[in-house]
């Protein structure tokens, strides 16, 4: 009798100490919104299996460890609020929801809070309803659960030992890297074969609702591990890289270089629906008569730079890596990425000296050692600008175009130079308050005053770039050295009202194509200008940040290693990729996981060689 009272008071405590999990599904509806799709999802989705399995096996483990029902559930409770709400503040800075990965950024928070302090108490406050809410809920259900489970012990030893060992050995299970699980539960829950939400997956944030917060969180982290490809041949791929055929047209010869990772920027004279007092991107325009003009499809959207520099500066496409992943925090890890590809390993074979200059600290992304590992000559950070250098909330792009003048000012005359530098001016927040004054205005608009001037502070932003490319490309014409400017925006801004996305409401981004509409949520601009006469006979049209490197490298006059010279010929079938859209060198889109044919075969191949190359 004894022992059939224990089971009954175990049953009874497990059902009391889960009643803040109830919360969980409210949560999904908090951070993204009633959907009509809502109530079939969390009766038809299986991920839930993967929720449910995760919380109930925490919630035993808790209840073994500390006995007392009451005390699981203020655990569970608390840590679930606090979830939910680092939850709602990364979604108000970068559109998207948490993934487990976040905590590599712990310990970077001071620098990114440092980023995003301009708009920081402003965006917060647009959240507190909905974070008092959760908090009224969250103490509800604890105090609901402490009432029904006063004076709620587990006294049986041989119980608590089983609801401590099982759940370890369930969540073992689920999180460590066994690869035949990892594989199942991702192909049996997650469905990823099959999965064709190509629409929701341009946010996280969608995404998690097909999946659930815990079930999208844990298929992101199996995801996550990279795996051997299943047709890896290392005899093809060696094949394939040691008869890479060398390009005979070189344009270019041996220019110095100048790289201009410009932040967010984007041609914001393509809309429609908003009118400037004047042009917002005259010199571009101009310029890309002038010289090479690109689209590009960025690999991320709203944020994550690191990911398109690491794109630009090795050849690697991040589309073979889960979403949320970032290789600079991920993948280099260890010395290894000595020996991994780079353009800057082949300028150096060729004589040249290479240079960034970054404008935060080597922490951030983990790019001071990223930089040692790609084996730039000199690194310099400069996140200690004085506020005389400030425009907006960062380092103006007139500081940065000064500071780029007078660098090569001071170069030995001669010596060939690649040197690359991050712009931070355009970098969100988007609000009226960034700027003392404005050269730009909304003369007409279909937009909300609050909209309108989102859209003006970004830009305003984009305008100062702009001028600065313009006065960039008259100092070369100044030097007596062939030099070429590479300039490309990263990504296409988060344009938060405080309500939604500005870009969701765009009619240039929802047309009745659902490929064009990713593909223009994705598509930034790259353009080579220089101060010497080219050849601009160039048939393409779409290059990624991924291929634009090799394509500089093959139409210089150097020698160029294998893997650039792969790439090079790899642009005329795809052009341009991330893991959404594909486009080939006729202008074609296509789902990137339904390509065919030859597409699917470069795909293929082009993973296995990525697969050698940088995670082997």
């Amino acid at each position: 009798m004894k022992q059939n009272n224990s089971y009954k008071n175990l049953i009874k405590e497990t059902i009391v100490a889960l009643i803040p999990c109830i919360f969980l599904f409210l949560m999904n509806i908090f951070y993204i919104g009633i959907n009509y799709h809502y109530g079939i999802l969390l009766v038809t989705r299986k991920a839930m299996i993967t929720e449910i399995i995760i919380i109930y096996s925490l919630c035993f483990l808790l209840l073994g460890l500390f006995k007392k029902a009451k005390t699981t559930i203020n655990i569970i409770g608390i840590l679930l609020l606090i979830l939910s709400i680092i939850n709602q503040v990364k979604y108000a800075f970068m559109g998207e929801p948490i993934l487990f990965s976040d905590i590599l950024y712990l310990g970077n928070t001071g620098e990114i809070f440092g980023i995003i302090k301009g708009e920081f108490l402003a965006t917060i406050s647009l959240y507190i309803p909905s974070i008092t809410l959760e908090i009224a809920w969250f103490s509800a259900f604890m105090i609901l659960g402490n009432v029904l489970s006063k004076d709620m012990n587990l006294k049986n030893t041989k119980i608590r030992i089983c609801l401590i060992i099982i759940p370890i050995i369930v969540l073992l299970l689920l999180f460590l890297p066994f690869h035949s699980i990892n594989n199942f539960v991702l192909d049996k829950i997650y469905g990823i074969k099959d999965r064709k939400d190509y629409k929701g997956s341009t946010s996280i944030a969608e995404y998690y609702l097909f999946y659930g917060i815990i079930g999208g969180m844990h298929d992101q982290l199996l995801e996550d591990r990279i795996q051997k490809p299943s047709d890896y041949d290392e005899n093809v791929v060696n094949k394939e890289l040691t008869s890479a055929k060398e390009n005979k047209n070189k344009i270019f010869d041996t220019p110095n270089i100048i790289v201009v990772f410009s932040e967010s920027f984007w041609d914001i004279d393509q809309l429609e629906e908003i009118e400037f007092n004047k042009d917002i991107t005259p010199n571009f325009n101009k310029l890309k008569e002038k010289g090479l003009f690109f689209n590009m499809i960025s690999p991320s959207y709203g944020g994550i730079s690191a990911n398109i520099e690491y794109e630009f500066l090795t050849g690697s496409n991040v589309m073979y890596f889960n979403r949320g992943y970032v290789p600079y925090m991920q993948l280099f890890k260890n010395k290894s990425y000595y020996d991994r590809p780079s353009i800057i390993k082949d300028l150096k074979n060729n004589g040249y000296k290479t240079k960034i200059v970054t404008w935060t600290s080597p922490y951030l992304f983990n790019c001071g050692r990223v930089y040692e590992y790609l084996q730039f000559d000199e690194t310099e950070y400069n996140y200690n600008y004085s506020d005389e250098n400030v425009k907006g909330f960062y380092v103006s792009d007139e500081y940065v175009t000064n500071k780029i003048i007078k660098d090569f000012d001071n170069k030995v005359k001669g010596q060939k130079l690649f040197y690359m530098t991050l712009t931070m001016q355009s970098h969100m927040p988007y609000v009226i308050g960034k700027y003392n004054k404005y050269d730009v205005w909304v003369t007409n608009s279909k937009f909300s005053q609050n909209e309108n001037n989102v859209l003006t502070s970004y830009a305003q932003g984009i305008y100062d770039a702009d001028k600065q490319l313009g006065r960039l490309y008259d100092y070369i014409n100044t030097i007596d050295e062939p030099t070429l400017i590479v300039f490309y925006g990263d990504h296409l801004p988060y344009l938060y009202s405080g309500k939604d996305n500005i870009i969701d409401n765009l009619d240039y981004f929802n047309t009745n194509d659902d490929k064009i509409n990713i593909y223009r949520k994705y598509n930034t601009q790259s353009l080579i200008i220089g101060n010497f006469d080219f050849d601009k006979n160039e048939e393409t049209k779409f290059l990624g940040p991924d291929l634009l490197s090799s394509y500089i490298l093959n139409n210089m006059d150097i020698e160029v290693s294998n893997y650039y010279k792969w790439l090079y010929n790899s642009k005329d079938i795809i052009g341009s990729a991330n893991y959404l859209v594909t486009v080939d060198k006729e202008g074609n889109f296509y789902y990137t996981n339904e390509l065919t044919g030859d597409l699917k075969k470069l795909y293929d191949l082009r993973r296995n060689i990525e697969y050698k190359l940088f995670v082997k």
